[in-house]
């Protein structure tokens, strides 16, 4: 940009400066100066500054100060400094003099006198509306900087107010570890006490014990010569009082020697480790309504694009397709753990999270009340048969037709809402591969082959994958060798990060584990288990929220359990839920229906924006097919019997690219994954892990 500065422009300023109406520039002035009666732009007068240190510049704040505008140079053409301004040229929106119009607006075919140009205004009201606008405008901007000065006096006041909270909770961790610093030092002074008791009656029985045998020596010495009774007499009380000794000193030798010994409770030092912070802090923005008689044109139209593809969440009809249960139920979890309140509140009855608007609807912080359903619209409950899923009992279907979706059944089309399809974006750009390597990631210990059916990654590069085979969570260094591992009673299924170093895992039947890594370690976190009242099979997480399949139904739980909603298919249709994935802006939810081979594909709400069959999407018995978005929106799925990687577009309605197959050496792909740290796609065999260099990641 040229700062203030339009070259060849037909803006008429106030005040121009001098220096660049010479060198055939027209710029406002910024600055006058009184001793030479002449107007400097900001560039011009660090010239003149230098030139003239003692002159007494006047800058915008005191304008008052200036001379008062020559309205006879506004009128003055700035090229053609001689002829006045009496022509408007409407195809190019610029006021000209007669010179101008000849030299360069000759073929223009909608020039007009300035003369007729304001009776025509007139005419219109152009003038009285332009006014009126203006004063509504300085209303508004008047009424917008009071707001926002007291909007900054409130954000520096709620930082004050959590500072302070921030210090009372310091305060009361620092009594509570002084209590139970006391309470352990009372501890170790009360074994002391105890040990020391013990030790001294030892020696004080030890010293009368000594004293004891010095006098009947002395005396037997003294007597024994006597007589043979005296003598017999001392022998016999010098034998007694022996085998006394004997037995004190028996009784000494099988006491251990005492030591007092401190084994610290880790369980401190794992949470605290655990933990990133004291708490978390959300920033809440709150929508605010334009006032009255704002101009609002471009708002408007802005707003009504996006209601075309965008369902309104503050209306009261239901999502087409789907069963919103609006009852909000709470998951029983092992122990409660909320440190800090680190999950944003979560909406009272009926009221739906949504930490991706940008506007919040609450106090709550990232909280949006979206009113989804009418009372009496509940969604079916989960049958007996989702409780008791098995990957193995398939149906499969027989079409492997096309890529664009290819409904299940007449019922179908009706669960299918009409949709825009946003313009292409960087997510739809292709991902490309360079060839991969193999590494291995079994361990001594592991009795069966690996099969990676889950992977993530830490903010440090580390990946963390699941070895479903082997019932174990295993972390990888940088070289992709295994560092350190988990073992879980059951099979865990799938998994999502939930922080740079915390991850979700879903085991078998209804539990979601977190294990955090804390220095090349794998910390399960057990205060944090849930048990929900479903299956869990495929989990994603985005913004403080959770999404969980059960094989049927997608479920929308907090991070601490607490369940959301869920979003059911309505009777008959065979469309069914097994692994899901979140864009990163939240806007699409991508499930698998994997008995029909299809990608089903979202809205936040629910509504079912398309539906795409995947050939051969078929997964190994008891294993998800793989799913995955990147964090610059690219959607990548693959199966077992597919022996590729597909990349799929944003809204799920047509296969962009086969980024990896077999002749890239790839063989049953159950899980895929995009590491930023590496540039790599990363994925998880039946056997191994592959690793392949992207080319271009868009």
């Amino acid at each position: 940009m040229e700062g203030s500065i339009h070259r060849g422009c037909d803006f008429v300023f106030d005040f121009s400066c001098v220096t660049c109406q010479e060198n055939d520039r027209n710029t406002e002035a910024d600055f006058y100066c009184e001793e030479c009666s002449k107007f400097y732009c900001n560039k011009c007068v660090e010239h003149h500054n230098y030139l003239y240190k003692k002159h007494a510049i006047l800058g915008k704040e005191n304008i008052s100060q200036w001379p008062e505008t020559d309205v006879v140079e506004l009128e003055q053409c700035q090229e053609h400094r001689k002829e006045k301004l009496t022509i408007f040229c409407e195809d190019h929106s610029q006021i000209l003099c007669h010179v101008c119009h000849v030299h360069n607006h000759q073929k223009c075919s909608h020039v007009v006198l300035i003369a007729d140009k304001v009776k025509v205004l007139h005419k219109k009201g152009d003038f009285k509306e332009l006014l009126a606008r203006f004063d509504a405008q300085h209303q508004q901007l008047i009424h917008k900087q009071r707001d926002l000065d007291e909007n900054m006096k409130s954000l520096e006041k709620s930082h004050e107010t959590i500072l302070e909270e921030i210090n009372a909770l310091r305060k009361i961790i620092n009594d509570s570890l002084d209590q139970l610093e006391k309470n352990t030092k009372k501890e170790l002074d009360t074994f002391l006490v105890n040990s020391r008791t013990s030790v001294r009656n030892d020696i004080k029985n030890c010293t009368k014990s000594i004293k004891n045998i010095a006098c009947f020596k002395d005396d037997w010495l003294r007597t024994k010569d006597k007589s043979e009774a005296l003598s017999f007499i001392m022998y016999k009380k010098c034998r007694d009082h022996s085998l006394k000794v004997e037995a004190f000193l028996q009784e000494m030798r099988t006491q251990d020697e005492r030591f007092l010994t401190f084994n610290p409770d880790t369980t401190i030092q794992q949470t605290l480790s655990a933990l990133t912070g004291l708490g978390r802090i959300f920033s809440t923005v709150k929508q605010v309504k334009p006032a009255k008689g704002s101009t609002q044109s471009t708002v408007t139209r802005h707003n009504n694009s996006k209601a075309s593809s965008h369902s309104d969440p503050d209306s009261d009809q239901t999502t087409p397709g789907f069963n919103i249960n609006k009852s909000i139920k709470t998951s029983s979890l092992s122990r409660q753990y909320s440190p800090g309140n680190q999950t944003s509140d979560l909406t009272k009855s009926g009221q739906v999270s949504d930490p991706v608007s940008s506007s919040s609807r609450s106090s709550s912080p990232v909280n949006r009340t979206s009113d989804l359903t009418k009372s009496g619209q509940v969604s079916d409950p989960v049958s007996s048969s989702s409780r008791s899923y098995s990957p193995g009992n398939r149906t499969s279907d027989p079409t492997k037709s096309g890529q664009v979706s290819d409904p299940v059944s007449s019922s179908l089309h009706q669960l299918v809402q009409e949709y825009q399809p946003g313009a292409v974006n960087r997510s739809d750009q292709i991902l490309r591969v360079k060839n991969g390597k193999n590494y291995s990631v079994e361990i001594l210990n592991d009795f069966n082959k690996s099969i990676i059916t889950g992977i993530c990654c830490t903010a440090t590069g580390e990946l963390i994958i699941i070895d479903k085979n082997n019932s174990k969570v295993k972390l990888l260094d940088q070289t992709y060798k295994v560092v350190a591992h988990c073992d879980f009673a059951s099979e865990p299924w799938s998994m999502c990060s939930i922080d740079s170093s915390l991850v979700a895992v879903t085991v078998d039947s209804n539990e979601v584990h977190f294990i955090r890594v804390s220095n090349g370690l794998l910390i399960k976190d057990t205060h944090r288990m849930l048990n929900l009242q479903h299956n869990c099979l495929g989990i994603a997480h985005q913004h403080g929220n959770l999404y969980i399949t059960d094989g049927n139904t997608l479920y929308l739980y907090t991070v601490d359990g607490r369940l959301v909603r869920e979003i059911a298919l309505r009777a008959g249709s065979r469309l069914r839920a097994t692994c899901c994935a979140v864009s990163p802006d939240g806007d699409r939810i991508y499930v698998i229906n994997e008995s029909n081979k299809l990608l089903v594909t979202l809205s936040r709400d629910g509504t079912v924006i398309s539906t795409l069959t995947v050939p051969d999407l078929s997964p190994l018995i008891g294993v998800l097919p793989g799913l995955h978005v990147t964090d610059s929106g690219h959607v990548l799925v693959c199966g077992y019997s597919t022996n590729t990687v597909a990349q799929v577009d944003r809204d799920g309605r047509q296969i962009l690219a086969e980024v990896v197959t077999k002749n890239n050496g790839v063989s049953g792909p159950v899980s895929v994954y995009y590491s930023k740290h590496t540039s790599s796609l990363i994925v998880g065999t039946y056997d191994d892990l592959k690793v392949y260099k992207v080319r271009n990641d868009g």
